[in-house]
């Protein structure tokens, strides 16, 4: 094999990739968005380093996330190494904090620029809006769950802060860095004729190589595995701490107050049902209602007698918005992420929320997929929006039924239970039933219905999965509001994958 060959690339950039690439794809959508908002957050002349152009940085963004590299580290090796990345930069290499800064400070664009970019898929055919559907997913964080504390152990750490406590080497930077980069391997040497004293001195050199590519890597001083600077820093782990304080002391709050609301529920049944004993002589049909059970206060620490519903509430330390969600592999320190997508798989709308479940999602989840569509200037109706047993609250049901009766909405189709699309025969309501469970249950039994609704199976579930397998299944960076930011970047990128498959 003869690498002693010379060869030249082709002068012209535009030569260096085949026509069809993805690459290409997003410098075109790019070129074509409304880039206003971006550009107006520069200043034009003025003092300091010139900056990157910053449709440029979009677009390298963008297609990294498309092509799943989302670590600012590894974006920054692929500007100097892989073709695509050479071609969108101009053969420019914007370090790692270049790229960093560029997506937290233009959080709030990417809601723009997600707008933008369903417009060039509507005017490329995509976004099929007849029936549009809604999913959840759970995204992992940034964060351990052996951070999760209770308010004791938030208080202990906020009294031990004269001790840092590094966080988890395994999570790496919290924007996005990778935290077992290293030299390149040293191997065995080749035979050297010069004997032992050459082979000696070959591996000094390369020791010496490897140490030189490190300190250009990491900085002069610096491991590359050191937890983020912040970690460290007592004011900003104070100012963490904090947070997770005040998130324990708003979940107890909340606890607390469901508590009482629960209680309230049981003594109006109750009165209602002893009054209807008092006027009638006998008690209405059905069973008594139940009393809820006694409130207690968590302790600070579990115990063998605490019950398992007086779990105390606890915050974690390095992301207090992140909380355990439950999975089907177990928990996970995550997000629950949203998503309203069309018949084509396109996104129409994301959220994250820091709840558990998806109850009462469903109302302002299609009120935020029908703003985007107005937005976007896509106006064919919306007809049905389907979603999944989990969704399914009376409140929920009845203001989009409200809203569809007068024309200015889709009709839900939310399964009420599990088995609501079985044959109706094999079903089995429950005795007592609400007149909206039962409503939508007979709504699911028309065929028509019943055939709509299985469209979930290959529109909006499969989005989710391509997004943690193509793109990420963790989010990078830490907070609510950054992490919304980074899900509608993502969704950005998938919209054009999906743009770049119609088109090529």
């Amino acid at each position: 094999m003869d690498r002693d060959t010379g060869f030249l690339l082709p002068p012209d950039v535009r030569d260096w990739l085949p026509e069809g690439h993805l690459a290409w794809t997003v410098i075109d959508a790019v070129e074509m968005l409304d880039l206003t908002a971006l550009i107006s957050t520069y200043r034009l002349g003025g003092r300091g380093r010139r900056a990157y152009d910053p449709a440029m940085m979009l677009t390298l963004l963008i297609y990294a996330y498309a092509v799943g590299l989302t670590s600012s580290r590894g974006i920054e090796r692929a500007c100097g190494h892989d073709v695509a990345f050479r071609v969108i930069t101009a053969n420019q290499v914007p370090d790692h904090d270049t790229i960093a800064a560029f997506r937290v400070r233009h959080r709030e664009v990417f809601k723009d620029l997600f707008i933008e970019v369903l417009k060039v898929c509507a005017a490329a055919g995509l976004g099929r809006v007849g029936t549009i559907s809604v999913d959840g997913s759970k995204i992992a964080a940034n964060a351990s769950s052996r951070r999760n504390r209770t308010a004791a152990g938030i208080a202990k750490a906020q009294a031990e802060l004269g001790e840092p406590e590094p966080d988890d080497p395994d999570l790496g930077d919290p924007d996005l860095g990778d935290p077992d980069l290293g030299g390149p391997e040293l191997g065995d040497p080749e035979p050297d004729d010069r004997g032992l004293a050459g082979v000696v001195e070959d591996r000094l050199e390369r020791a010496e190589s490897s140490d030189a590519a490190e300190d250009a890597e990491h900085g002069p001083g610096r491991r590359g595995d050191e937890p983020p600077e912040d970690m460290n820093d007592p004011t900003a782990r104070r100012a963490r701490l904090a947070r997770a304080a005040a998130k324990v002391a708003e979940q107890n709050a909340a606890r607390a107050a469901e508590a009482a609301a629960q209680q309230q529920r049981y003594e109006t049944r109750l009165a209602a049902r002893n009054a209807h004993h008092a006027t009638h002589g006998r008690f209405p049909k059905g069973r008594p209602p139940k009393a809820p059970a006694t409130p207690t206060e968590a302790p600070a620490t579990p115990t063998e007698s605490t019950p398992a519903g007086d779990k105390p509430v606890r915050a974690n330390t390095t992301d207090p918005d992140s909380r355990p969600l439950r999975t089907a592999q177990g928990f996970l320190q995550g997000f629950n992420s949203q998503a309203v997508v069309g018949d084509d798989q396109v996104v129409i709308a994301v959220e994250v929320v820091d709840q558990a479940n998806d109850a009462g999602l469903l109302a302002p989840m299609t009120a935020a997929a029908l703003d985007n569509l107005a937005r976007a200037g896509i106006d064919a109706p919306v007809e049905t929006v389907l979603a999944d047993t989990g969704y399914f609250t009376a409140g929920d049901i009845t203001a989009l039924d409200d809203v569809h009766q007068q024309g200015r909405g889709p009709r839900p189709l939310v399964a009420p239970t599990r088995d609501a699309l079985r044959d109706p025969e094999q079903q089995q309501p429950p005795r007592q039933e609400s007149r909206v469970r039962r409503r939508m249950r007979e709504r699911l039994a028309e065929p028509e219905a019943r055939e709509r609704y299985r469209r979930r199976k290959v529109t909006v579930e499969p989005v989710f999965g391509q997004i943690k397998n193509r793109i990420a299944d963790r989010f990078r960076v830490r907070g609510l509001v950054a992490v919304r930011a980074e899900l509608t970047l993502i969704a950005t990128a998938h919209n054009l994958l999906k743009l770049h498959t119609a088109t090529t």
